[in-house]
């Protein structure tokens, strides 16, 4: 007879605790950290941005360890950011070096380029496309 008192109690006992307070996170806030901003790419050039149905692109590239693109250009303004290794960014007579927590914006305005992994381990970028349905995100020269 007793256990039939307990479990009703032990219940609500359980069901009240779920009402308490939890712990809270009031210390933690969300933050927002500019990485890159600009209205011109790397080459120094302005971008522009294409006529045509939008489309967003992210891409994760990797590249391996002494690998390069192919010279090449992008027909879309992009967003270069990378999360891992060390790379040369060569345009013309112009390079630039980059490394993990680096980035850099190419314009679709900017010269045939390539990009090769100097790093000792694979290189890996999150590149942020702004394009249109179509359009490839590079063109190899």
């Amino acid at each position: 007879m007793k256990l039939k008192k307990i479990i009703p109690f032990c219940f609500l006992f359980f069901i009240g605790t779920l009402a308490l307070p939890q712990p809270s996170l009031a210390g933690e806030k969300i933050e927002v950290i500019p990485i890159i901003q600009s209205s011109k790419g790397l080459s120094g050039k302005n971008f522009n941005y294409l006529e045509g149905k939008p489309e967003l692109r992210l891409l994760k590239v990797k590249i391996p360890v002494g690998l390069k693109t192919p010279i090449h250009t992008h027909p879309s303004p992009m967003l270069i950011h990378v999360t891992r290794g060390r790379l040369k960014h060569v345009r013309g007579e112009e390079i630039n070096f980059f490394r993990a927590g680096d980035a850099f914006i190419e314009s679709n305005n900017g010269s045939a380029h390539y990009v090769k992994n100097v790093g000792k381990k694979p290189a890996i970028l999150h590149v942020g496309v702004v394009s249109v349905v179509g359009i490839p995100t590079a063109i190899n020269k």
